[in-house]
Order: C-alpha cells, then structure tokens, then sequence
C-alpha cells in the first residue's frame, strides 16, 4: 500500500469518526461511561467534552505515532525496506482505533450490546492483519518481536518472525472465536500471552542455535 492512499484512508477514518462524534454529542450523557467490564458494564466515567476528545483522538494519536516511527529510526534500523507493509500495519490500526470509539459513543448512548464483545472480535481482526504482515517486517526498534536475540541477528528476527506471524493469525482466530463462544476478557489476555511468549522463546533458541553463545573475541587493551 502506497503512503499516499494510507494517509488518505486513515484521515478519512478519524474525519469520518470526529463529525460523528459531533453528531452524537448533545445525545451523550454527561458524565459519560468510558470504561466498561468483561460483562459489558459501565464501571469509570468521563465529562462528555473529555470523553469524546479521549474517543474521537485515539484514530489520530495512533496515526501520529506510525508518522514518527519512520522519522525517529536510528540508522540501521530504517523502516523504508517495508514502508508499504508499515502502512498496511496503520491504515488497520487506524480502522481498528475508530471502530472501538464508535462502538464506545454507541454503548454511553443506550445501545443494547456487548462492547466487550465488540473490542475482542476488533483486537482478534486487527491480529490476524498483523500477523499476515508480521513476517515482512524489517529489524527495527518499534514494530515487531523485539527481544535481544532477534536485534542481534537478521536470521534468527526472520526467523522469528516467520513464526509469530503464524502465532498472531491464531490468536486472532481464537479470541474473535472466544468473544463468541465465551465472551470473557480474560480468554483475550490469556490467549495473547500464550501466543507471544511463544516467539519469545523461540528467539532465544533460535539464536542458541545460529550464533551461539561464544564469548566475545578479546579485544587488545593499548
């Protein structure tokens, strides 16, 4: 995907979302709920005008975060080799920002539903997207499986990530599942840890494997 039709993607995301927002806003309560429970209950509450600058801010606080990624970079870990893959990476998460903001503005207003629900099946989508791209990131600083096996080796992060990819694709099949069959916030933290200790450890025996643990050649003192 091109930087140009991902910006344009995105803005329209969080225009769309802002003129929503405002739409909504005299129907809001004040305070209104911005927090809810594993069954769906409200349990911690804004002011209307912070909680709607909170919900309609959140698409734009993400797009701004993978706008300074690439800036921020040190050399040697730049993110041009996989722009196109970072800009798939925002655009979903950009998506994903919006479609929970407008689930949590629909359930302040009355709306009859399980917003829990609605934000498991979101991280659950949002993780499979991430995990069909996962193995096309680059060595970096921000994005990816960064533990200090895989900054220390190109072969063992491609390896690793090769594999995580495939962990994040059945996380996400499995919590947008559970929302479904067993709606408990709980199943999301658990199959999520699950999953990323998963690539974590293979990393470090991947490495074990590939570099080995050598000490480091002995440097002459002047």
């Amino acid at each position: 995907m091109t930087t140009r039709i991902a910006n344009i993607i995105s803005i329209a995301g969080f225009v769309a979302l802002a003129a929503y927002t405002a739409l909504m806003y005299s129907g809001l309560p004040d305070p209104m709920p911005t927090n809810w429970n594993a069954a769906g209950e409200a349990n911690d509450y804004m002011s209307r005008p912070a909680g709607t600058a909170v919900l309609a801010g959140v698409p734009l606080f993400i797009f701004a975060i993978f706008k300074l990624i690439p800036v921020i970079s040190p050399r040697g870990f730049r993110t041009e080799s996989f722009t196109g893959v970072l800009n798939i990476l925002m655009v979903a998460s950009v998506m994903f920002g919006c479609v929970i903001s407008v689930a949590a503005i629909q359930a302040a207003l009355g709306a009859d539903f399980n917003i829990s629900t609605v934000v498991m099946v979101s991280v659950g989508l949002l993780l499979i997207v991430m995990g069909n791209f996962l193995g096309k990131v680059r060595k970096n600083f921000f994005l990816g499986i960064r533990t200090p096996w895989t900054l220390a080796s190109d072969e063992v992060w491609a390896k690793t990530h090769r594999l995580g990819g495939w962990c994040f694709v059945i996380a996400g099949v499995l919590v947008a599942l559970s929302a479904v069959l067993v709606p408990d916030v709980q199943w999301l933290v658990y199959i999520i840890i699950g999953m990323a200790l998963i690539p974590v450890v293979y990393s470090y025996i991947a490495y074990r494997k590939i570099e080995g643990f050598a000490p480091d050649p002995e440097i002459d003192e002047e």
